[in-house]
This record gives structure tokens, sequence and C-alpha cells, in this order.
């Protein structure tokens, strides 16, 4: 049978159909990752960070990330001066994807480490270390962080006299280990274990901050949202059940895309 249709139509039909069945492939994974949380602690009062990690290849991703410590005693100065974080490292992923391991190194800008009277860019540094657990059923995260003073600070001998270098500076280390178990998609709990020691190797004689131990509940919302609270005693503190012993976090997460 004669077709009806110029050749021109059948051309034009044929790349239709080809173009069609394109579009209906699988989208391409992002290269791209990006996560935004909200945080609030009894210690370090409220502290926004933000995060990214762009993927370099099946086991490997390139980091980047920013903490905006809020903290009025973290900082002095025009604007606040408040103490600010920012850093950058690797993101090493296993084939299944079920555990991470991430080496990074931050930069740090106010006055908490080098303990002066005026906040300093690039007053210190922090070497740290995150590392995650998630399958169908357990989760867990382990962090450790150095936070070592670089520069040392300026403040005045007496009232209205000249300013000299700070006597002492800081340096901080702070770790955490947690896991937990996945009732549902939407719902975890587990054990969370943190410690924040204060001048190791520092100018000042070593001590412990707090020792924190406590249970915590988690709501997955979405595959994107997520939020987290954390409540327990200081078990440092002697005695712990006297009102001045506790602690208490709330972090909620969204990652995207």
């Amino acid at each position: 049978m004669k077709s009806f249709l110029p050749k021109s139509g059948l051309i034009y039909i044929g790349m239709s159909l080809a173009m069609n069945c394109f579009s209906q492939t699988a989208p391409a994974e992002p290269k791209a990752t990006y996560k935004i949380a909200m945080n609030q602690d009894s210690f370090f009062g409220f502290y926004p960070t933000v995060s990214g990690a762009f993927k370099v290849n099946k086991t490997l991703d390139w980091t980047a990330y920013g903490i905006f410590w809020t903290t009025p005693s973290f900082g002095t100065g025009g604007g606040g001066g408040l103490w600010t974080e920012v850093g950058s490292g690797v993101n090493i992923r296993t084939f299944d994807g079920k555990w991470t391991f991430t080496p990074q190194l931050g930069i740090l800008n106010g006055k908490l480490l080098s303990n002066g009277s005026f906040p300093m860019a690039f007053e210190g540094f922090v070497p740290n270390i995150t590392s995650n657990v998630n399958t169908t059923r357990a989760e867990g995260e382990f962090y450790m962080g150095r936070y070592t003073a670089a520069r040392t600070g300026r403040v005045q001998s007496r009232p209205g006299g000249p300013l000299v270098d700070a006597a002492n500076r800081n340096n901080f280390l702070h770790w955490w280990i947690n896991g937990g178990f996945k009732v549902s998609p939407q719902l975890s709990a587990g054990l969370h274990y943190e410690h924040l020691g204060s001048n190791p190797s520092g100018t000042l004689p070593s001590g412990s901050v707090y020792k924190w131990l406590g249970p915590y509940v988690q709501m997955s919302l979405s595959s994107n949202f997520a939020v987290r609270f954390t409540a327990g005693p200081d078990v440092q503190s002697r005695p712990a059940t006297d009102g001045t012993g506790s602690f208490y976090k709330l972090s909620a997460t969204y990652t995207f895309p």
C-alpha cells in the first residue's frame, strides 16, 4: 500500500520516537550533594553547619564544610567577632556505600583559641575525622577533632596600657561516638557518648570540660530530612543528679538533592 505520508513526515515521526525513548531513561546520578544542619546543645549553644561533597569517582568525594558558631563567649569585637570554622577534605566510601571515612582540615577564626581580647583570622586549625555506618537496620558515627591554636591573642597589660601577647593559648580535643538501631525507616534510637578535653599539649594543664552519655531518638520524616534529640547525664559531674550534671542536644538536618 502506498504511504500517504511524505518522506519528511516519516523522518519526523522516527526522530520523535527516538527522543521520547531517550527522555525516559533513568536520570544521571547527581555529581554533588549538600547538607544543612541546625544544631543546639547545652554547651556550644546554637551552631548551624553546611557541608557539601562533589563526587570524583565511585569511592571518593571532595568535601567542604562550614560551622557558624554563635555563642557570644566564643568571640568579641565589632559584629560580635563570632568563632567561625571552615574546612575541606575528602570522603571515602565503600563500594556498597554503607561505610564512609571523611578526613578534613578546618581553619578557625575568632578568639577562643588565641585567647586574646580581639578576634583574629586564622587563629587556629582543626584536623578532624568523621566515620559513618549506615545499613538497613543499623547506624553509627564517630568524630574526632583537635582544635589547635596557631596564633597568640593580644590583651591590654593594664587598663589603658599597651597591648601584649596573651599569657596562654587554648587547645581542645573533641570526640564522640554513637550507634543505634533502626526500628523502621522513619524511626531509630541508640546511645551517644561525647567528650571535650581542654589544652592537650597546650600552655595550660590538661583537663576535661565534660563527658556526656545518653540515649538519642531520631525521626527521619523523609530520605532528606531528619531530627535527632539526645539527652542524659554529664558523667564527669558528681553527683550527676543535682541539676548541674545533665546535657541535651538537638539536630535537624536536610540533605539535597
